[in-house]
């Protein structure tokens, strides 16, 4: 009777793991899967030098930017400097030209050294900052925007110049400043160097971006097919990147940088499932081994 009554014991412990088993397979086929997020959007941006009137006859020839990006203490802070120099030439009467670089970078403007030079010669310059809708109030067309994720203002350095008649003009802007906490929005920092402006201008330039990134560790992108030339190079303390490409006002060319911040550690969902069925089995072994010690 013993021995009838222990094979009973032991075949209802066996359905019983049967059964959690078969409910554990069944919660994990219709557990909701995991799927990698979507790409990330830039947040911030540069952009190439525009005139103030959509239909100039000023020529833009070339245009080189190089970005310095520290990002040795990227939890607290990146530091960002920037050095664009932008070829003008005037084939017809003198004109006056209100020209303007734009970004939106975080920066505190309070502590940014800013600076705009004429064939080498410092010249007066503003700096206004827009809101998003603001921005697109004052009729500018940057193809960069909509594809962008703006929090920061968007920024117009502004100069004035007189053009001479079949004189070329070397436009050089600089900048240099810091974006503090800059993973504190997304934890993550995506900037990128846009080309779209370049078409408000007459003419064929070649453009060249060059970013120099120390510490992190950056991911460089490039959206828009310039069938140009791109550089992927090792320098002391950090990484090197050099896309270059002719015909810029015909093209809308992206170059972007990214730096990820520290990621969690996430416990995937089936896991969690397994883990909970596997407790549950664990509790029916254990209800029927002291159900079989209190008949003994």
């Amino acid at each position: 009777m013993s021995s009838k009554g222990d094979s009973m014991k032991k075949s209802q412990l066996k359905s019983a793991i049967l059964i959690a088993l078969f409910i554990l397979t069944i919660s994990i086929e219709i557990c909701p899967k995991i799927t990698a997020p979507p790409p990330p959007i830039p947040d911030q941006f540069i952009a190439d030098m525009f005139p103030n009137i959509n239909n100039t006859n000023i020529h833009l020839l070339n245009i080189s930017a190089i970005i310095n990006i520290n990002a040795t203490d990227l939890i607290n802070e990146i530091g960002i400097a920037f050095d664009g120099s932008y070829i003008l030439f005037n084939p017809e009467s003198s004109a006056n030209l209100s020209i303007s670089l734009p970004f939106s970078l975080c920066f505190d403007r309070d502590i940014t050294n800013f600076g705009v030079f004429v064939n080498e010669t410092q010249v007066p310059f503003e700096i206004v900052s827009y809101t998003e809708e603001n921005f697109t109030n004052t009729g500018v067309e940057i193809n960069i925007i909509p594809a962008i994720d703006i929090h920061c203002p968007i920024t117009l350095i502004i100069s004035n110049l007189t053009l001479l008649e079949n004189y070329t003009y070397v436009v050089n802007y600089q900048f240099e400043g810091s974006i503090p906490k800059p993973l504190s929005y997304r934890n993550l920092f995506y900037m990128d160097y846009s080309s779209d402006t370049a078409k408000l201008w007459k003419g064929n330039a070649t453009e060249r971006v060059e970013y120099n990134a120390f510490g992190g560790d950056p991911i460089f992108s490039t959206a828009g097919s310039h069938g140009g030339l791109r550089q992927f190079l090792d320098i002391a303390g950090g990484k090197r990147f050099i896309s270059e490409w002719d015909n810029a006002q015909n093209k809308t060319i992206q170059i972007g940088i990214i730096f990820y911040g520290p990621t969690s550690e996430i416990i995937p969902v089936e896991l969690i499932v397994f883990l909970a069925y596997l407790a549950i089995i664990i509790v029916i072994v254990l209800w029927i081994k002291r159900r079989k010690k209190k008949r003994f």
